[in-house]
């Protein structure tokens, strides 16, 4: 099949990219500048463009079978309102792009996020529970509504609900694997809240779990089965990493910090891949230790 990737030379489109290919897909990812060249997969075909904007590039896109759709600035960032601009932009603009070259039959995979569910508590969340309060879910509501409209045009429209992702080279890890290796790791708050993970070769046979079995179009929590807390978290990788996490940081600190961002890093939301079990996907990695060890 012939896939079209936007936001394809990231961590996820990286390594989505590398798998379809091994697979015999032919996959073409779009580029912003040549610096990303860099980025681009052996055996992947690079074509350049704005993915929040209209252009050629579409033209390839129309032809391909499958348009992936991972573009989204990082939320971790402290939140101006023109950074917010930014998440909010940068996530609809490049869905509304996607969903303008749908055709009828042609598939869409487009990523949402668990921050649809908002701050839960101790509420066990899946892909049929209601959505939550705060900008994070606005956002979310606003990109999944955005990339529903290829149903109109006959397209199958799957939304994919990432966790937290795990993976060699990038990820969250990438931010807080220097504060852990210096010792000065601890758990955020009171370490309670639920921390929703999933390995990101389990993103790439997730996917292709789904085409296999030519499942049901619609909304999947891509989750592991298993979430975790985050003193839990804290403490295994403290453990894998053979150093001390001994300096929890406090909510105020967070709100100093990184301002209205901080609830949402301290948001509990136990989400399970509910539909992807009911289809009898097995994670490759559903354990967080395992996966973390792969990861490092």
């Amino acid at each position: 099949m012939k896939i079209f990737i936007l936001g394809g030379t990231g961590f996820i489109g990286q390594h989505l990219c590398r798998g379809f290919l091994k697979k015999g897909h032919e996959v073409t990812l779009l580029i912003r500048s040549n610096k990303s060249l860099l980025r681009v997969p052996p055996g992947a075909t690079a074509v350049l463009g704005d993915p929040l904007k209209g252009g050629d590039w579409q033209n390839i896109a129309r032809e391909a079978d499958i348009i992936i759709n991972l573009v989204g600035e990082t939320i971790f960032h402290r939140w101006t309102e023109e950074y917010k601009k930014r998440l909010w932009d940068s996530r609809i603009e490049s869905t509304r792009r996607a969903v303008e070259c749908l055709t009828a039959g042609k598939l869409l995979f487009n990523a949402s996020a668990v921050g649809y569910y908002g701050d839960r508590g101790e509420e066990e969340l899946d892909e049929g529970s209601s959505p939550g309060e705060g900008f994070v879910v606005k956002l979310c509501l606003a990109w999944e509504e955005e990339a529903l409209r290829g149903l109109s045009k006959g397209a199958q429209v799957f939304i994919t609900r990432f966790g937290i992702v795990l993976g060699k080279g990038g990820g969250m890890l990438k931010t807080v694997l220097p504060i852990f290796k210096l010792g000065l790791g601890g758990r955020l708050g009171s370490g309670k809240q639920w921390f929703p993970w999933v390995h990101v070769e389990d993103i790439l046979q997730a996917m292709l779990f789904l085409l296999e079995k030519n499942a049901e179009p619609g909304v999947y929590n891509f989750v592991s089965p298993n979430p975790i807390r985050n003193v839990d978290f804290t403490k295994i990788l403290a453990k894998v990493l053979k150093r001390p996490a001994i300096f929890p940081v406090p909510r105020f600190a967070l709100k100093l910090i990184y301002g209205e961002l901080a609830d949402v890093i301290m948001a509990s939301a136990k989400v399970i891949p509910r539909k992807l079990l009911n289809l009898g996907y097995q994670f490759k990695y559903p354990d967080f230790e395992t996966a973390l060890v792969n990861s490092l």
